[in-house]
């Protein structure tokens, strides 16, 4: 029931955030925003099965590894379905060389200053191999690649949009905030706003150089470099 009613309120934000989206930016149209909603309540609802359906829980170990790759299977589909290209997506090889590894160099700062103010603990193997791989390449290819495309109706191999979309950009930010700041406990909402700030802060950076470089990969390694600092300077700040 929680699940529920957290994927209920989810989706209904989201059906606020994108005709904010809308009204900001012409591209954006109505189809378009249902589509942007509908995908990101789905891949919420598919990363989440692990922990709603114990029998699926067959991966061992304490974190959601069939989740993300069940959210990735998805994202697939969806790309798929929708005739989304790579380049629209972010799928292809990034420019501007020089931002990139500066990008990349601030991300670290930013994640090992997180983790010295959040002070994680100490991780163990399972969660250096998780931070470094699953939510970086599963939740950039969902916020920062196929949800801005399909905002920006990409579909049907469009070609990569020029410039920066903002109003996309701060769109995915907010769901991708909200995504982890809200929260369902027997059936009472709960809003935990520090949990969700860093993460939209983060997005944002991340996804003007999503769109900067035209490429996934930086905001993929920004945010596995990101998750692994904070957790190392946790470690070290103890």
């Amino acid at each position: 029931m929680d699940a529920l009613i957290f994927s209920a309120v989810f989706t209904l934000s989201g059906c606020a955030v994108a005709m904010m989206a809308k009204a900001m930016d012409r591209r954006i149209l109505a189809s378009s925003a249902v589509l942007f909603v509908l995908y990101l309540s789905v891949d919420d609802l598919v990363t989440g099965l692990p922990g709603v359906l114990p029998a699926l829980h067959f991966i061992p170990g304490s974190w959601n590894w069939l989740g993300k790759i069940l959210s990735l299977a998805f994202s697939a589909i969806v790309m798929a379905s929708l005739r989304l290209s790579p380049d629209a997506v972010g799928l292809r090889r990034q420019e501007h060389s020089q931002i990139a590894w500066v990008a990349l160099c601030l991300f670290v700062v930013w994640g090992a200053c997180l983790g010295v103010y959040f002070r994680p603990g100490v991780p163990d193997a399972e969660t250096l191999a998780f931070q470094a791989t699953m939510p970086g390449i599963a939740e950039e290819l969902a916020y920062r690649g196929i949800a801005p495309a399909i905002l920006l109706a990409l579909m049907r191999r469009k070609p990569h949009v020029e410039g920066i979309p903002w109003a996309v950009i701060l769109a995915t930010s907010a769901m991708f905030g909200l995504w982890h700041a809200l929260g369902v406990s027997s059936g009472h909402i709960e809003v935990d706003l520090m949990s969700g700030l860093f993460p939209f802060i983060g997005s944002i950076a991340g996804g003007w150089l999503r769109f900067k470089t035209r490429s996934l990969l930086v905001p993929v390694l920004g945010h596995s470099l990101a998750n692994v600092a904070f957790h190392m300077a946790g470690a070290l700040a103890d």
